[in-house]
């Protein structure tokens, strides 16, 4: 059974159903699923990371110790 084939079937269920408290734990499964943060990100920075990603993927990257040599002076106490 495909997904939207099962989605009609448990709608269907779900409109034929008088208990309620079935219906309370269907509504808080939906209620308490993780939101994908990712979605939430404004555009540009969706963008910045999926460039950042692409660029990592091919290699083109600087090693932390370089990074790290560079910026010394100001992570200095």
């Amino acid at each position: 059974m495909n997904i939207a084939a099962t989605k009609i079937e448990l709608v269907s269920k779900l409109l034929k159903t008088e208990d309620k408290e079935l219906i309370n734990y269907i509504k808080a499964i939906f209620s308490t699923q993780p939101k994908d943060w990712w979605e939430e990100l404004p555009a540009p920075i969706k963008d910045s990371v999926t460039r950042g990603l692409k660029q990592a993927e091919k290699g083109e990257t600087i090693p932390h110790a370089r990074v790290m040599k560079k910026y010394e002076k100001w992570l200095k106490k």
